[in-house]
């Protein structure tokens, strides 16, 4: 199965999508102009995962910013990983927001109402480089 390795941008996640080393995140900005044009290849990746999926999955979601368009397809995904924990595999997502943003940490808490993986939302260590916060 092919490898997603996309650099952030301005207003797209990093995506690194790696079935053989178990990597699966995505990960800062999602607000891209043309959602549909950059997650279409993410949906894509997930459905053929989907059909032979690794015995434990897990998903990281690390993000500074998401727009409601992108909401969407987060959903895709997570009903992909449903189907996976339907045929019996394990499942986990792990949700991150920066500890003074209640609207990112609810959004993890409705899309966890939402689904059957096994979901944790959890506050992320925000550590300084250089005097500066790093975020992702």
């Amino acid at each position: 199965m092919r490898k997603i390795k996309v650099e952030a941008k301005d207003h797209t996640p990093s995506v690194v999508l790696d079935k053989e080393n178990s990597i699966m995140e995505i990960r800062g900005y999602s607000y891209p102009d043309e959602a549909h044009k950059f997650y279409d290849d993410v949906i894509n990746w997930f459905k053929e995962y989907a059909t032979e999926p690794n015995p434990n999955t897990k998903l990281v979601f690390d993000f500074v910013y998401v727009n409601s368009t992108s909401i969407k397809f987060f959903n895709d995904i997570l009903k992909k990983l449903d189907g996976i924990v339907a045929g019996g595999k394990s499942v986990q997502v792990e949700w991150y927001y920066m500890p003074d943003d209640e609207d990112m940490q609810q959004l993890g808490a409705v899309l966890k109402d939402f689904h059957k993986v096994s979901f944790t939302i959890l506050p992320k260590n925000t550590a300084k480089e250089n005097g500066k916060q790093k975020l992702f």
